[in-house]
């Protein structure tokens, strides 16, 4: 289904993007959720830390919570540069999914199959037995970790929490929707499916509220790092025109329902890159 001819090999070598971007472009729109400008950032990041793995002659590790178009590009970089990619998600048919479009494109593209460099586990990213910290079993280091999983704070402190013992000096941190600043609920979420059944919004509460993502993640970040570079002027650039053709009616959706506006949603990406641990 996926198996369409997207260039010859030396073409996708000199143009990876262009690549990704047309697969990206095939996926059913419900495991395809982040705008191409926020895509190809994450793709030339991995990218980078790939080269800097295979400079420094260590291996490529990529975490990821939360699948969908992201994945692509995880997965494409671990095939590239012989690393692994591990990925959570609580819905096993979006890992499945993916697997399928990854194998018929990229798979035969690389000649491998791609379960050689990635995991996908379909289950709780915070889990105690089967979460983030089984990474401390089977890994050394982490390269760079991407949350896109339930965006919350209490959610993301965890997962932060569980991965750091693992980054080492140049690992990349990296959130979507870090504009967001829901405590432990998501609302926006909630309200999104109350407005289908005609439901009232549910009004978020102070309890509810915390500082944005970006400010949050930032400061856990310098307590335990001397050096914490914010990449996010990468995703800045042209954002707000990418996100407002990618999504059209749901656009103008997320700022009654998110209460979101145009320079929210430049800050929707975030990204730091840390070193010197404290």
């Amino acid at each position: 289904m996926y198996d369409f001819y997207l260039g010859s090999e030396n073409e996708i070598a000199n143009d990876e993007i262009k690549f990704l971007i047309a697969i990206k472009r095939m996926m059913p729109r419900w495991v395809n959720s982040i705008p191409d400008t926020e895509f190809v950032t994450l793709t030339k990041l991995l990218d980078g830390q790939g080269a800097a793995c295979q400079s420094e002659g260590r291996k490529l590790v990529i975490v990821e919570t939360g699948v969908g178009a992201s994945s692509l590009a995880s997965i494409f970089y671990a095939l590239k540069y012989n690393g692994t990619a591990f990925c959570w998600d609580l819905n096993g048919e979006k890992g499945s999914l993916i697997r399928t479009i990854c194998t018929e494109t990229m798979g035969n593209y690389f000649h491998k199959h791609i379960d050689g460099n990635w995991q996908f586990l379909s289950f709780d990213s915070t889990s105690p037995f089967l979460g983030l910290p089984i990474l401390n079993d089977l890994v050394d280091h982490v390269d760079l970790f991407f949350h896109d999983s339930e965006h919350v704070w209490v959610t993301i402190e965890k997962e932060l929490q569980f991965v750091m013992p693992l980054l080492i000096d140049g690992s990349i941190v990296s959130l979507d929707d870090v504009n967001l600043n829901f405590l432990h609920t998501n609302i926006a979420y909630i309200n999104t499916f109350r407005r289908k059944l005609n439901l009232p919004f549910v009004e978020n509460t102070q309890e509810n509220k915390t500082q944005p993502f970006y400010q949050k993640v930032e400061q856990f970040l310098i307590e335990t790092w001397h050096k914490v570079e914010n990449l996010s002027d990468l995703y800045k650039e042209k954002s707000y025109d990418d996100l407002s053709n990618y999504y059209n009616a749901e656009f103008a959706a997320y700022k009654t329902i998110r209460k979101e506006h145009a320079e929210d949603f430049k800050l929707r990406f975030g990204s730091w890159r840390i070193s010197h641990r404290r």
